[in-house]
């Protein structure tokens, strides 16, 4: 069924115009590129994004680089994982404030810090294992807060209507941008190994923040009452006839969450036991997979599949299963590899674009960052799960046999979805 629009405590439709906006959001992309707004986000989205990405290749590479193996690897993304499912922790002291730029301007800074640390450590020979897991957790801490103020940005800033638009547009001016830092930071990774993933990653929060201090998020009517009500109030959604999509989307979130972190654990085990752990081959698998990602989001900017939501979230994980089956098979070539991963980026990005969007599209903003945070609990815990099960059975299992259990992992999740009558239906 279509689900309803579901308004928070401001009463406000899905369907409402942009926070602070004098009138209709650009909807073009003449327009969009003539935006203030949207040139500052898509900056500071780069930024960050394309940092993030530069530090988890860094964490996956450095990990390997001193233990020799991926359990360490798991162990790192299963304890960020864990971090991270604590968002809903966050997200009501986020919804409650006005102005949410000011989020990104507190954390970014402190998370330069950390990831300067942990380069200059390492550089020093200083970065031990438990100092390492240290950074983890304050860079995943703060993250929590600004990933919970990004599920309500795009929202607050260009409305509902135009949530794949300008997610596609986006794409489209800043992939060109993407690519060449995705190469450069591959580059940088390839050339200076952890100490340089480290330092662009801190230079990148830097230049973030500043983009973000420029441009105001601010919501008609922040979050009210103390926090224990505006906590309750965004796990509530989940009660009733009107909560069956978010316990049906919960349900195949931790299904896929169980394998979510297999991908760039694999991807790392391939450039290690199939290409003599090359650095430049790895970073070469690892834009691979980033650039099929930038593809899809295109792609969506122009579809605008607002009403298929869940045929791709269902299509998009049987899809992962296969493209991850396929990275054994041609592990012997560097070409191939570098296509399939690519296709696994594909896939990947589909089914989290589509979960998030639909997210942003249905709720309320003065709900987003508690609706977004809540709902990540479920792949969350599960990322947590599997991250450190995958890791612990690197040290035992073969990367065919691993690679096995994943892709039967996404399979059985895609067709559990198909099972889930909400799930079939799902749209905003």
């Amino acid at each position: 069924m279509p689900p309803g629009e579901v308004g928070g405590s401001t009463g406000e439709s899905a369907r409402s115009s942009p926070a602070g906006a004098s009138g209709p959001p650009p909807h073009g992309l003449v327009d969009l590129l003539r935006n203030r707004s949207f040139l500052l986000l898509q900056a500071r989205n780069t930024a960050a994004y394309v940092g993030y990405a530069v530090y988890l290749a860094t964490v996956l590479w450095l990990s390997y680089r001193l233990t020799g193996g991926i359990a360490l690897a798991g162990v790192l993304v299963g304890i960020e994982s864990a971090v991270y499912t604590v968002t809903f922790l966050a997200a009501p002291v986020v919804d409650r404030l006005r102005d949410k730029r000011w989020v990104y301007v507190v954390c970014y800074p402190v998370q330069a810090l950390a990831a300067l640390g942990m380069g200059v450590t390492f550089v020093l020979g200083d970065l031990s294992v438990p100092l390492l897991v240290a950074l983890v957790v304050v860079l995943a801490v703060l993250w929590d807060f600004t990933w919970a103020a990004d599920q309500a940005a795009s929202r607050l800033l260009f409305g509902a209507d135009r949530l794949f638009a300008v997610s596609g547009v986006g794409s489209a001016v800043g992939g060109a941008v993407d690519v060449t830092m995705f190469f450069g930071a591959g580059a940088a990774i390839a050339l200076f190994g952890v100490a340089g993933g480290s330092y662009l990653y801190a230079a990148l929060l830097g230049i973030g923040a500043v983009f973000a201090f420029a441009l105001p998020i601010v919501v008609p009517r922040a979050a009210a009452g103390p926090y224990r009500e505006t906590f309750r109030e965004g796990w509530s959604l989940y009660r009733g006839p009107s909560g069956r999509p978010l316990r049906h989307l919960a349900v195949l979130q931790f299904t896929t969450g169980l394998f979510a972190s297999a991908p760039v654990l694999l991807l790392t085990l391939t450039a290690a036991r199939s290409f003599h752990a090359s650095q430049g081959v790895y970073a070469a698998l690892y834009v691979a997979d980033l650039v099929g990602g930038i593809g899809i989001g295109l792609l969506f900017g122009w579809l605008n599949p607002r009403t298929a939501i869940g045929p791709i979230l269902v299509v998009s994980t049987a899809a992962l299963g296969a493209a991850i089956l396929a990275t054994q098979p041609v592990s012997f070539s560097l070409v191939l590899s570098v296509a399939v991963w690519a296709v696994v980026g594909v896939a990947a990005t589909a089914r989290q674009s589509a979960a998030a969007s639909y997210l942003q599209g249905r709720f309320a903003p003065d709900l987003l960052a508690r609706v977004s945070s809540n709902a990540y609990l479920f792949p969350g815990t599960a990322t947590t799960v599997g991250a450190f099960a995958i890791g612990l059975l690197s040290l035992s299992w073969s990367a065919q046999q691993l690679t096995e259990l994943v892709a039967a992992g996404f399979v059985v999740s895609a067709v559990a979805g198909l099972a889930l009558p909400e799930i079939r239906s799902l749209r905003f």
